[in-house]
């Protein structure tokens, strides 16, 4: 007998996102602070904003209960199409983290977010490697009565040194979901807009940052990053 996770659980890691951009922002700007790197992860965090809404419009039900074959391969390639842009999206967002990174990773004083964007962003933490190699936004039963879903959850307090792949690998965690009836999708689609919500509030704080401090002459040289 399958378990299921609450709905509620349902995207938690993109909640990790807006606290790694708040670390971000909240970083005091330096003079080496690389702009372009910071306009082109607010336009990934609006494209994952886009499709969390998508998503969650896709769970609205009803979902399940389509008669023909056909019609429910249709439905869930549909689905798992979606699922599979929101995590390549959420990938491309940790790609940029480890890219602003590298310009305030040794430059800020705070000593606590130096340590987290170590043991999450750096292309040789292990977290890092085992969240590109393991994490799965989410994927459908045939049905698409049922998904199942692997994420790696943030260390809540990181080591001084990078997580290794050992380590992360125990952190990976699997989750199932019921979509069997109009209430459990409708519960799903209203986690993925909360996540849409959250998320579309930290593109907020990022546009009037970046508006706030960045000049045009900071857009030169994009590819130095």
């Amino acid at each position: 007998m399958t378990t299921y996770t609450a709905a509620q659980a349902f995207l938690s890691e993109v909640h990790e996102i807006n606290h790694f951009i708040d670390d971000i922002i909240a970083c005091p700007r330096k003079s080496s602070w690389h702009w372009p790197s910071f306009y082109l992860l607010y336009v990934d965090v609006d494209r994952l904003a886009i499709t969390l809404m998508r998503t969650g419009h896709f769970f609205d039900p009803p979902l399940t209960g389509l008669s023909a074959a056909a019609e429910i391969e249709e439905r869930v390639g549909h689905g798992n199409a979606i699922l599979g842009e929101l995590g390549e999206q959420q990938k491309a967002i940790f790609r940029w983290f480890y890219r602003m990174s590298r310009h305030i990773l040794y430059s800020a004083n705070d000593t606590v977010l130096r340590v987290r964007l170590e043991a999450h962003v750096h292309p040789k933490s292990g977290w890092y490697q085992e969240f590109f190699a393991e994490y799965d936004a989410g994927t459908l039963s045939v049905d698409g009565k049922s998904l199942t879903r692997t994420f790696l959850p943030v260390l809540a307090k990181p080591p001084y040194e990078r997580a290794d792949l050992v380590t992360a690998s125990c952190m990976l965690r699997h989750q199932a979901f019921d979509l069997s009836t109009p209430e459990e999708q409708m519960a799903l689609a209203h986690a993925t807009r909360q996540a849409a919500t959250k998320l579309g509030e930290i593109a907020a704080r990022m546009q009037a940052y970046f508006l706030a401090h960045c000049k045009l002459e900071d857009l030169l040289y994009p590819c130095s990053a």
